[in-house]
């Protein structure tokens, strides 16, 4: 559990969310009013009242949240509400008085800074070095990120979007200024020019969309109208969207962000409102072409509130782990400074981080990872093959016109030339160049995937098919070695160690009565009928990044595994968790069923990827590496809960044991469909 709470301090109401900042949800919310004008230490107490509910309905305490961010109206610095009109306040300790009240770490910001941070961290600028957020409300707010943390600028006053100038001596505003893009560009002034255009247009469509009573308008008013060609709507559109454009203009050609976020209630009216206002201001802002700041709508509406101010603690976070990761980037042949980091992936195994370097002016994107040295006995090892691998498929694509940065992962060297950095604990670190634009997958969400992933792993035996696998290391010894699993087997058997043989007796029996088959894949390699060949070993779905705009498969990832052994066993263990009815904890086996269909699939995949790469011994032996790789996968489940459930995670009582179950089942499916496997490889391998 990684809990903290955001709170939104309205003039009105005080919302209040417990945020889970692991899944990125709003757990518990509630909210209570807010009584303004009181001082800030009365409203502190309602606050923590508030905090202490919320936490108990997320079933934990107020003591155990990382943190309260709380976003408030008004001018505020570092805490400090320095003026907030309709609170009236002045220089009012708010993150001092809840802090106190709470005894939990507080921060406070502007209401729009924290709009404004959460779409620069969970939003359109998430990954985005710098973002400003324009919110068009009853007023026009606005906040500037950068490398993750809020500009307030050195009075608080940062990022007043609302009161920059877009026609000198035009409207009046409410501060008393002309021209302002308050006057233009707010809801207030869209429902107010609105109204002033339905005045002088009596046949217009938006009188009969409000009854008729202009007194209901919206800022919704006149878009609805202007899609269906009323002109008087549209000319409020056509006012409204140049004069929001000179302001974000204006934004654009003193900043250069890398987004520009619109956001409030007009932001809803989507394509209707950005595509125009794209054009406008591609017309009149300075950038060049596919280099522009990006312009989009926010993607927190009503929760931004809370998922901003939830946020607040990231800014110390962040500042204290960029420090953190410096001293090891420094280590690594990239220069430059760490500039924004974050947890990246849902990996168990390495603890990997999303890094931002700036160098000379220029921001290049990595993965940092650190080695888990308790599964990988010998990091060094593991990261040699990781770097001779990746750097001949670097060649390879080069040469055949691709895009080596995109197509494979590519390891940064140390300093000293070294294929990992390790720290003054010991430790083991490697630095990856981040593929930019790309995406991956946990689960099959169509059958079109499971085909796009066979074919990528099936290029990627392909693409290596010339490589030496022997010179490589084996990372983990016997790792594929079936009949060292079932030797494994046995002994775990024959210990008993855990008195649980007598639960297992018949999957015990399946796995003697197969002792034979365990032998399979090996005599073929003694025959010489199987290659040895670089192999990955862990051929998931998740291991093969996709490209965002074609949705192809770009490159194979997760190298921790590659090593030395049989083509046939990765397409396998493909097969083994694809082409299933159910998932390998499935506790009701009548859902356990070999689909015959998803491996036809695979199969065309595969084999079309491999381009002929496949010798006639690889492709006979295909549908056994699918048996083979369930059935030992089975008996190191089996293994695994006579010996004590020490290796593979379990969240129940006998849930190796269902695992084995599942496993075996499957594997007596499949061999029940050998003849059809084989046809079908039959089939594909003959094109």
């Amino acid at each position: 559990m990684e809990y903290c709470i955001g709170v939104d301090l309205g003039g009105t109401n005080i919302a209040a969310g417990v945020v889970d900042l692991k899944t990125r949800r709003i757990v518990a919310k509630g909210s209570v009013k807010t009584r303004a004008p009181r001082p800030s230490a009365e409203i502190a107490e309602d606050i923590v009242a508030l905090c202490h509910s919320i936490a108990k309905e997320a079933g934990a305490t107020l003591a155990s949240m990382k943190w309260i961010g709380v976003a408030t109206p008004g001018i505020v610095k570092d805490g400090v509400v320095i003026s907030a009109n309709n609170l009236r306040w002045t220089n009012a300790n708010l993150a001092n008085d809840v802090q106190s009240r709470a005894g939990v770490r507080t921060y406070v910001a502007n209401d729009a800074n924290v709009a404004a941070y959460a779409e620069a961290l969970w939003g359109s600028g998430e990954h985005k070095a710098s973002l400003v957020a324009i919110t068009l409300g009853t007023c026009v707010g606005g906040g500037i990120v950068i490398d993750s943390k809020i500009w307030e600028g050195k009075n608080g006053f940062a990022a007043e979007m609302g009161h920059t100038i877009v026609d000198a001596g035009g409207r009046e505003c409410t501060c008393g200024k002309r021209g302002c893009l308050e006057a233009y560009a707010s809801a207030t002034a869209l429902i107010g020019e609105t109204r002033r255009m339905m005045s002088l247009y009596g046949d217009s469509i938006m009188w009969s969309m409000v009854d008729g009573d202009i007194t209901k308008v919206s800022g919704t008013t006149a878009f609805r109208a202007a899609a269906k060609g009323d002109r008087a709507a549209q000319r409020v559109i056509d006012d409204f969207i140049r004069h929001l454009a000179i302001g974000v203009s204006n934004v654009i050609n003193i900043l250069q962000p890398d987004v520009v976020c619109i956001g409030g209630g007009i932001s809803g009216e989507g394509d209707n409102l950005i595509l125009p206002l794209r054009r406008e201001i591609e017309r009149i802002s300075f950038g060049t072409d596919g280099n522009r700041t990006e312009v989009v709508a926010a993607k927190f509406r009503n929760d931004a509130g809370i998922i901003g101010s939830a946020l607040l603690g990231k800014q110390d976070e962040v500042a204290k782990m960029n420090a953190e990761l410096q001293s090891i980037v420094d280590n690594f042949a990239t220069g430059g400074k760490v500039v924004y980091s974050e947890p990246y992936g849902s990996g168990h195994i390495n603890d990997t981080r999303y890094v931002i370097v700036e160098r000379d002016g220029e921001r290049r994107e990595y993965i940092l990872q650190r080695i888990n040295d308790n599964v990988f006995k010998d990091p060094v090892s593991l990261m040699d093959n990781y770097v001779a691998v990746t750097e001949y498929l670097r060649k390879i694509i080069t040469e055949r016109g691709g895009d080596p940065d995109r197509e494979t992962l590519n390891a940064i060297k140390t300093l000293d030339g070294k294929s990992c950095y390790k720290d003054a604990e010991g430790k083991y670190w490697r630095l990856v160049l981040f593929v930019t634009d790309s995406e991956s997958y946990d689960k099959v969400e169509r059958p079109e995937q499971f085909y796009e992933s066979a074919v990528a792993f099936g290029n990627f035996q392909y693409l290596l098919r010339d490589y030496p696998a022997d010179t490589l290391n084996e990372t983990i010894v016997n790792f594929h070695n079936t009949p060292d699993r079932y030797r494994q087997l046995m002994e775990a058997v024959a210990g008993d160690k855990c008195g649980r043989l007598s639960e297992v007796e018949s999957e015990v029996e399946f796995a003697k009565a197969r002792r034979e088959f365990a032998y399979t894949l090996e005599r073929a390699r003694e025959e010489g009928r199987l290659p040895l060949k670089v192999t990955h070993n862990d051929t998931k779905l998740n291991n093969i990044l996709f490209d965002k705009k074609s949705g192809k498969p770009l490159c194979v990832i997760d190298l921790d595994t590659i090593m030395p052994g049989y083509s046939v066993n990765d397409f396998g263990d493909s097969i083994r968790f694809g082409a299933t009815t159910a998932l390998e904890d499935e506790i009701d086996l009548s859902k356990v069923n070999f689909d015959i269909n998803l491996y036809e699939l695979y199969v065309k995949g595969f084999i079309e990827g491999a381009k002929g790469g496949l010798t006639e011994g690889e492709l006979e032996l295909l549908p056994i590496g699918a048996i083979m790789m369930t059935f030992e996968c089975g008996m190191r489940f089996l293994t695994d809960y006579l010996s004590g459930d020490t290796y593979f995670r379990t969240s129940r009582p006998r849930h190796n044991l269902d695992r084995a179950r599942n496993q075996f089942k499957l594997v007596s499916d499949m061999e029940k469909s050998l003849p059809e496997m084989h046809a079908i490889v039959k089939k594909y391998s003959a094109k």
